[in-house]
């Protein structure tokens, strides 16, 4: 019904050790106080509990879950999250509002709403997000090469 799940894809480019790239987007994601990372070589998976202290317009606020995984032979940084906590608590605000007046096509109306422009303001600014990462990857690999 809804996408709860979304993937981007950018492509990187880049002649820098993935060491190096995950260390930039592991700080980057410490820096968005996402509390549960877990590393691997080409992978870095994280979960973002829900009481966290990011506050409701936080970046990350509606991102449950994700993972940045690079491939090497491609020069790609895919990254992939989900909104499935948003899709309950939408579900739940929106069938309180059609209980209270009592009508299920409010409720309904609600729902679509209230989880459609918070799925589309957060697809925005993930893009927005991936972007900016993608442009600091870029710096590193323009920075290690100068110092070479």
């Amino acid at each position: 019904m809804f996408p709860l799940n979304i993937k981007y894809k950018r492509e990187l480019n880049l002649d820098v050790k993935s060491s190096q790239i995950f260390d930039i987007i592991e700080k980057e994601l410490i820096r968005l106080k996402i509390d549960k990372i877990q590393r691997s070589e080409l992978k870095i998976v994280f979960k973002n509990s829900f009481f966290n202290g990011q506050g409701r317009w936080h970046l990350m606020a509606p991102v449950d879950k994700g993972y940045l995984k690079l491939d090497r032979e491609l020069g790609r940084l895919e990254y992939s999250f989900s909104v499935i906590r948003t899709f309950y608590i939408s579900l739940a605000f929106s069938l309180m509002f059609g209980l209270i007046s009592q009508s299920y096509k409010f409720g309904i109306i609600i729902f679509l709403w209230f989880f459609g422009m918070n799925l589309i303001i957060t697809l925005i600014r993930q893009n927005v997000f991936m972007n900016k990462l993608k442009s600091k990857l870029t710096k590193k690999k323009h920075y290690a090469q100068q110092r070479i």
